[in-house]
C-alpha cells in the first residue's frame, strides 16, 4: 500500500512541510488534511520539501497546485524544495508547473530566499 508521510514544522517565520513516500490517489486526501492542519498552525508562507518524494500522479500535482494557489489567496506562498527525485522533477516539467511554482535546489536554498512577493520592507506589493 502506498504511503505519504507528512510532518512540519516553522522555520524563520515558514511553514516547512515534508512530504515522503508518494503522493497519489491513494494518498492525496490523508495529505491534504495534514497540510491544511500544518498550514493553519505555521502559517500561510509554505516551503514543501519533497526530497523524500518518490511518487506523484496528477492526483499529487493537482494538490500541489491548490495548496500553492490557496497560499496565494491567503496573502502567502507557496515554494518547492528538493533536491527532487527524477520521476518528480520530469512530472513538474513536463506539466510546466516547475515555470509556476518556484522550485529551490536544497530546503536551504528555498529559506534563504525571500518569499515570493516580498520585497525584504515587510511590506505586502500594492496591487
Amino acid at each position: 500500500m502506498a504511503e505519504c508521510a507528512v510532518t512540519g514544522r516553522a522555520v524563520a517565520g515558514r511553514a516547512v512541510i515534508v512530504l515522503a513516500g508518494e503522493l497519489g490517489v491513494d494518498t492525496v486526501q490523508h495529505a491534504e488534511q495534514r497540510m491544511r492542519a500544518l498550514r493553519r498552525e505555521h502559517g500561510e508562507h509554505v516551503v514543501l520539501d519533497l526530497s523524500g518524494l518518490r511518487f506523484l500522479d496528477s492526483a499529487g500535482l493537482s494538490l500541489l497546485l491548490r495548496f500553492y494557489l490557496a497560499a496565494e489567496g491567503r496573502g502567502g506562498s507557496a515554494v518547492l524544495a528538493g533536491p527532487l527525485s527524477g520521476e518528480v522533477l520530469y512530472v513538474l516539467q513536463v506539466t510546466h508547473v516547475d515555470r509556476r511554482l518556484p522550485v529551490h535546489p536544497t530546503l536551504d536554498d528555498a529559506l534563504a530566499a525571500p518569499p515570493p512577493g516580498d520585497d525584504g520592507t515587510g511590506v505586502p506589493p500594492s496591487g
